[in-house]
Formats: structure tokens, C-alpha cells, sequence
């Protein structure tokens, strides 16, 4: 081992350890996401029961990059004793375990956590005093502004995963799937608001990701900010191509992580059922006049959630509280019946 090579993943392990610094398995709250909650995981306490259990947990994840390639047994039938490259198999088992590197030009996965998205459960006719209270908030400065109401429950397993780890000034991101059968609903975008949410509570500024270079990947990456990286780029930010995990034919991306959301809380109640929302506090993003801000109709939608919500606690007789006042939204009952 080198002493340059050596000196500079020492450096790269003290980067990594400011995402040990969140807590793994615990939920948080997305604003303007009233249907999804994310979390992280840590896998990397034993390699192999690491892998199995990830693998378990969401095997869409490794569907969606192993499906069509040659995996690591096979490919060693084939070539015997020969040297073989590692396969994506490998890959995705060594960055969700955080493999180091046992010598120089190999690649170093150490690092990495998996923040995954899950469905949020909401018990719709909670037994009066069940589901009314707020849980405490699980970190200060992650998930919604103010302690969940009612408290987070996830509704089955992840349904999108991306891994992630810390460096100088910015969070990689090599791998992101999204389950075959939740693709189109605005989860690709969930997802990269809640890696932006870490990013902040980090004091990083930047997001590297690795996509493949089908123009339909590249293109949803764009529609969510990120643009091409160059060498120059890299260069100036003092990344070296042996510090990201990537594979052959294979695009950089980046996106700077733009500033937090204002957000408007609104509390919603029906009989026992009560609940906080978000919505964007900013004008621009109310009145529609910004394009980016509004949510696509496949969007998680914060706009949209809150509107469903609010209808739907009209029609009921419900109550619906901005930041605090409640106003009461009654309704004819002729109109109810016309609904």
C-alpha cells in the first residue's frame, strides 16, 4: 500500500463517519409527503448475514441492476481458475455490507447506509384517544418540523432504497430502484428529497450519483435536477475516480442541494381521527407560478395530499387547523348527498 494512496483513504474513512452520526432504524416524517415515511439502515455489522437480510428486505434492489447479468458463480464455472472482474452481484453485496478495500486499486465500499421509503400506515377510524397524540420527534434535524401526529408506522416493506455515503463535501449515490411495481407514483422523488433532508442535516451541499446511461434513466435524473458531471468538475472537487463506486458504461451526475422548504402545518380531524399535513408555505409554490414546484399527477403530491385531505375532511364535517386556529368547514348536507 502507498502512502499517498493510503493517507487519502484514511481521509476518506474520517468523511464517512459523519453518517454514523444519524440514527439507523428509526422513521421519519417527509413534509409535503403525507403517504411515506423513510428510514436507515445498517447492514454492515456481519458481512454475510448483512447481505441475506438486505437482499430479504428489498430484493427489488438487486433485481433491478442483477437481472440479465452474469452472476459471480456462474461466471467462475465458466472461467475456472482464471481471473475474473467482480460481478454487479458483488457490487451491490459489498456496498450494502461496506467492504473495505484490502489494497491499493481496489475499490473501497466502506461508508455506506441504506436509506429506504416506506408506505405509511394510517389507521383511518382509530378508537377515540388511540392514534391522538404526537410522538416525539426521533432527531432535530431530520423529518418534518414538528413531532409526528399521529405517530409513524410503516405499512410493509420498502418500496424504494438508495445507497448512500458521506465524503468531502458531498453524499454518493451509486444505487437507486424504485419496486417494479410502484414505479410512475413520484417515489424516485421522494426518495431524493428525504437524501437532500440528510444532506442538510449534515452540512453537505452536494449529491453525486451514478446512473446508467439509458437516456430514459438520464432523463428522470435531469427532470429531478441532477446534471451531468465532468472531469473537470470531479477534478476541482478534489474526487478521484477510485473514491465513487460505479461501473462500466455508467454516467456521474450531480444536483447542489438546495435550501429547506418553508412548510405550513395543518391539522386535520374527523371524529378520533387526527392527523398533521404540510403544505408549502412559500406563495410562488401556492400560486402555481413556479413549474418546478408543483407536483406532477403521479406525485406523492404535497399540494395535492393536502388538498384530498382537506376535501375530505369538509365533507365529513370534520375540522381543519392552520398552524394552530381551527376553522370549522361545514357543509349543506344537499351538497354532501350530490358527492
Amino acid at each position: 500500500m502507498s502512502t499517498a494512496w493510503g493517507e487519502r483513504l484514511v481521509m476518506l474513512h474520517e468523511s464517512r463517519k459523519q453518517l454514523y452520526t444519524l440514527p439507523c432504524d428509526q422513521l421519519f416524517e417527509l413534509p409535503g409527503r403525507p403517504n411515506v415515511i423513510y428510514s436507515l439502515k445498517n447492514y454492515t455489522v456481519d458481512k454475510v448475514v448483512g447481505a441475506q437480510e438486505c437482499r430479504s428486505d428489498m430484493p427489488f434492489l438487486f433485481k433491478a441492476f442483477e437481472t440479465g447479468q452474469i452472476g459471480p458463480r456462474r461466471l467462475s464455472r465458466m472461467l475456472g481458475d482464471k481471473p475474473r472482474t467482480a460481478t454487479i452481484h458483488e457490487y451491490l453485496d459489498w456496498t450494502v455490507t461496506g467492504v473495505e478495500a484490502q489494497q491499493e486499486g481496489e475499490y473501497d465500499f466502506s461508508g455506506f447506509r441504506l436509506l429506504v421509503l416506506l408506505p405509511r400506515e394510517r389507521v383511518m377510524w382509530p378508537a377515540p384517544g388511540q392514534y391522538d397524540k404526537p410522538q416525539p420527534r426521533r432527531h432535530p434535524k431530520l423529518g418534518a418540523p414538528l413531532d409526528p401526529l399521529p405517530g409513524l408506522m410503516a405499512k410493509g416493506k420498502p418500496v424504494t432504497a438508495a445507497t448512500i455515503r458521506t465524503g468531502p463535501g458531498y453524499i454518493e449515490v451509486p444505487f437507486v430502484a424504485t419496486h417494479e411495481n410502484k414505479r410512475g407514483r413520484g417515489f424516485g422523488r421522494c426518495i431524493v428529497e428525504a437524501i437532500e433532508e440528510v444532506a442538510r442535516a449534515l452540512n453537505i451541499d452536494r449529491l453525486l450519483l451514478c446512473s446508467t446511461r439509458e437516456e430514459s434513466v438520464a432523463n428522470t435524473w435531469r427532470h429531478l435536477g441532477f446534471k451531468e458531471t465532468t472531469e473537470e468538475q470531479l477534478k476541482a472537487w478534489n474526487v478521484e475516480d477510485s473514491d465513487l463506486v460505479h461501473m462500466q458504461n455508467t454516467l456521474q451526475m450531480h444536483k447542489e442541494v438546495p435550501h429547506a422548504r418553508a412548510w405550513q402545518p395543518i391539522i386535520i380531524k374527523h371524529q378520533a381521527f387526527v392527523a398533521r399535513v404540510y403544505m408549502p408555505a412559500d406563495k410562488q409554490a401556492l400560486s402555481g407560478k413556479s413549474q418546478a414546484a408543483r407536483p406532477g399527477r403521479h406525485d406523492m403530491g404535497a399540494v395535492s395530499g393536502y388538498v384530498t385531505s382537506r376535501a375530505t375532511s369538509a365533507v365529513t364535517n370534520g375540522s381543519v387547523s392552520y398552524g394552530g386556529s381551527e376553522q370549522q368547514q361545514q357543509q349543506d348536507p344537499r351538497q354532501h348527498q350530490q358527492q
